[in-house]
C-alpha cells in the first residue's frame, strides 16, 4: 500500500472505531502513535524500539497544548459557567422573563427562549443548559398547558445557542484550531448569534398567534397582581446582573481593553461574586439557613464585629468610588489620579473603617445611620464578624509580607509607601475574602472545580491527539489526497460550502461538536485559499450547522438531554417532533448567512479592519 492508501485506512478505522463507541481522544493518540510509527519508521537510524520520531511528535504536541494561550480562557469560561449554573440565578431569571413577557403570545416560550439564550451564553454547555431549563421551565411550560412537543422543542433549540453566541468556548476552540483571531471571530458571531435567536422567537410568536391551543395565555390568578414597580426590580435583581457580567466581558474583549483569557478570568470572578451576592440575598430574605445558623446563633465577638462593618462599608464605598471615576473618566474625559488610585493616601485608606469600627462598637444602633449600615437579620450579623477575622488576619500578612520582603532590600519598615500599600490591600483582601469563603456554597464551588477541571482536560486531550493524528494524517499524503480529490471536482465556492457544511452536518449524528471541530474541521481549512473563503465566514457557518448537531434526530443530543429529566410520560417522539420546527430556523439562518455574508462579516471589518 501507499502512503495515501494507509492515510485513508487510518481514517476509516479511526470512523469505524468511534462508532464502536471507543473515547475518542484516546482514539485518536492511539491511531496517530500506531500509524505514526509505521510513517516514521527507520530501520538504519532506529538503535532501540522507541527510537521513533512519533514520540517526539506527541511531547512537542502535547506541549504546543499546554502553551496555547487562546486555550488558557476555556477552563475560566467554563468555569464561569459551571458557578453561574451553580448559584441558582435561572429560577429567579425565567420567573422574571416570564411576568415581564406575559402579555405577549407564547409568553412562556419568549421567556423560555430568553432564559436559555442568556444562561447559555455565560455557560457555553449545551447539556448543562437543556438538563436544567428542563427542569425548571419545562414542567412549568406543561402545566400551563402547553403543547408537549412545541415546549420541548423550545428547550433544546434554546439551550444550544451557548455554542454560538459570544463568548462560546467552541469559537475560542475553532480559533485554536483555524488560527485566527478569537476577538474578530466574536464579533464576527454576534449577529448570526441574534439571528438565529430572533428567528426562534418570531417562530414562537407567529406559531402562537396562528394556534393559541399550542401556547395559551397565563391565566391571571396563576400570575397574581403585577406592578410595574416589581418588575422594574425583578429585572434589576435577576436579569441585569448576569447581564451585565456577560457584556462586560465580552465588551472587553471587543473593545481591545482585555485578551479572551484576561476577561475569562475578570469573568470567572464576577460569577463568583454573583453567586456570593445571591446567597447573600437567599440568607437576608430567609429562603436559606446558613451553616452558622443551623445549630443556633453563634456568639459574635462585638469588637471584631464593628471591625467588619467599618470594613464593608468602606470597602464598598471605594467601590462606589472607582466606579464613579471611570464611569466619569469614560463618559466626561476627566483625568483618572495618576500617583494614587485611592481617595486618601497610602495606609490612610484603612482608617475610614476603623473610625467607622469604633462608631458602631460605642454607638451601637444609636445614630440613624450607625442603624442603616448594620444588618437587621440575625442571620447576616456573624457575616461581619468573619470579614473582621479577616481583616485581622490580612494586616497579620501584610505584615509578614513588608517584614520578610521589604526588609531583605532594606528599606524602613513603616515609612515606605509601599509598605502601607500592602497594609490596606491585606486588610480589604482579608476582610472580603474570609467573608467570601465562608459563605460561598462550597460544594457547587468544588462541583464547579471538578467540571470545569474534567472538561478543560477533555477539551486539551483532544487537541493533543488530533494534532498528533492530523501531522500523521497530512505526513502520509492523506489531507493531499483529499485536497486534490475536492479540487478535481471543479467546484464553485458556493459549492464547496454546501458540500462542506453537509459533511459536518452528517457528523454531527455521531460527534459532538468538539471532535468536529478540532478532528474534522482542520481537513477543509487548508482548502479556503483556493475558493476565495474567509475562514471566520468559514468558522461562522460551522458554528450555525452545529446548532443541528443537537437537534437532528435520530442521534439529537439536546433530546436525550431533556428526556433525562422530563416526566415519564413524555416520549421521546413528542420531543423529535418539536424539535424538527426549531432545525428548519437554523437551516434557514444558514441560508440568509450565505446570501448575505456580511452580517457575518461587517462589524469585524468595521471594528478592527479586513
Amino acid at each position: 500500500m501507499t502512503n495515501p492508501e494507509v492515510a485513508v485506512l487510518m481514517l476509516g478505522i479511526f470512523i469505524l472505531s468511534i462508532l464502536l463507541g471507543f473515547p475518542i481522544w484516546i482514539t485518536l493518540m492511539a491511531m496517530g502513535i500506531f500509524f505514526g510509527y509505521y510513517a516514521y519508521y527507520d530501520a538504519e537510524r532506529m538503535q532501540s524500539v522507541f527510537d521513533n520520531r512519533i514520540f517526539d511528535l506527541l511531547v512537542n504536541q502535547t506541549y504546543s497544548v499546554m502553551a496555547n494561550d487562546v486555550l488558557v480562557a476555556v477552563p475560566l469560561f467554563l468555569f464561569m459557567g459551571y458557578i453561574v449554573e451553580r448559584a441558582n440565578i435561572v429560577n429567579r431569571l425565567f420567573h422574571t422573563l416570564q411576568i415581564a413577557a406575559r402579555r405577549l403570545p407564547g409568553s412562556m416560550a419568549i421567556a423560555a427562549l430568553a432564559t436559555c439564550s442568556l444562561f447559555a451564553t455565560a455557560t457555553g454547555i449545551v447539556g448543562a443548559v437543556v438538563t436544567l431549563m428542563g427542569m425548571l421551565a419545562f414542567p412549568a411550560m406543561l402545566k400551563a398547558r402547553y403543547n408537549t412537543s412545541f415546549a420541548a422543542g423550545v428547550i433544546c433549540a434554546g439551550g444550544c445557542l451557548g455554542i454560538l453566541i459570544p463568548p462560546s468556548i467552541m469559537l475560542i476552540v475553532y480559533a485554536a484550531a483555524a488560527n485566527v483571531s478569537v476577538v474578530r471571530l466574536y464579533a464576527g458571531a454576534i449577529l448570526p448569534g441574534f439571528l438565529l435567536a430572533g428567528l426562534y422567537m418570531v417562530y414562537v410568536v407567529g406559531l402562537s398567534l396562528l394556534k393559541p391551543s399550542l401556547a395559551p395565555k397565563p391565566r391571571e390568578e396563576d400570575i397574581g397582581e403585577v406592578t410595574t414597580r416589581q418588575v422594574v426590580i425583578d429585572m434589576m435583581t435577576s436579569f441585569f446582573p448576569l447581564a451585565f457580567l456577560i457584556l462586560s466581558v465580552l465588551g472587553a474583549i471587543l473593545f481591545g481593553l482585555a485578551t479572551p483569557s484576561e476577561a475569562a478570568s475578570m469573568g470567572a470572578i464576577g460569577g463568583l461574586l454573583l453567586a456570593i451576592a445571591y446567597r447573600i440575598a437567599a440568607i437576608r430574605d430567609g429562603s436559606l439557613t446558613p451553616e452558622w445558623m443551623r445549630s443556633g446563633a453563634p456568639e459574635v465577638n462585638p469588637w471584631l464585629y464593628a471591625l467588619g462593618v467599618g470594613a464593608v462599608t468602606s470597602g464598598l464605598g471605594y467601590l462606589a468610588y472607582f466606579a464613579l471615576r471611570l464611569l466619569a473618566n469614560g463618559v466626561f474625559g476627566l483625568p483618572m489620579p495618576e500617583e494614587r488610585s485611592l481617595p486618601f493616601g497610602f495606609g490612610a485608606a484603612i482608617l475610614p473603617s476603623l473610625l467607622i469600627a469604633l462608631l458602631v462598637r460605642f454607638g451601637g444602633h444609636g445614630l440613624p445611620v450607625l442603624s442603616w449600615i448594620q444588618p437587621r437579620n440575625p442571620a447576616l450579623v456573624p457575616m461581619f464578624d468573619f470579614a473582621g477575622r479577616g481583616a485581622l488576619i490580612g494586616l497579620a500578612g501584610a505584615a509578614l509580607y513588608v517584614a520578610l520582603i521589604r526588609y531583605d532590600n532594606q528599606e524602613f519598615f513603616l515609612f515606605h509607601e509601599l509598605n502601607w500599600w500592602a497594609f490596606d490591600t491585606g486588610f480589604y483582601l482579608g476582610a472580603f475574602g474570609w467573608l467570601a469563603w465562608r459563605v460561598i456554597d462550597k460544594q457547587g464551588l468544588q462541583e464547579s472545580v471538578y467540571l470545569s477541571v474534567r472538561t478543560s482536560a477533555m477539551v486539551c486531550w483532544l487537541f493533543v491527539g488530533s494534532w498528533t493524528f492530523s501531522s500523521v494524517f497530512s505526513y502520509l499524503g492523506g489531507h493531499d489526497l483529499i485536497e486534490h480529490w475536492v479540487l478535481g471536482m471543479n467546484l464553485t465556492p458556493v459549492m464547496f460550502l454546501i458540500m462542506a457544511q453537509l459533511i459536518i452536518f452528517l457528523l454531527g449524528w455521531p460527534l459532538e461538536w468538539s471532535e468536529i471541530i478540532i478532528i474534522f474541521v482542520p481537513i477543509f481549512l487548508p482548502m479556503l485559499p483556493y475558493f476565495g473563503i474567509d475562514p471566520l465566514f468559514f468558522g461562522i457557518l460551522v458554528a450555525l450547522n452545529l446548532q443541528t448537531s443537537f437537534l437532528t434526530p435520530p442521534m439529537a443530543m439536546a433530546a436525550y438531554y431533556l428526556k433525562g429529566v422530563a416526566p415519564p410520560h413524555i416520549k421521546l417522539i413528542e420531543i423529535f417532533k418539536g424539535v424538527l420546527p426549531f432545525l428548519s430556523m437554523v437551516f434557514l439562518a444558514m441560508l440568509i448567512l450565505y446570501i448575505f455574508p456580511e452580517i457575518a462579516l461587517w462589524l469585524p471589518e468595521a471594528a478592527y479592519g479586513k
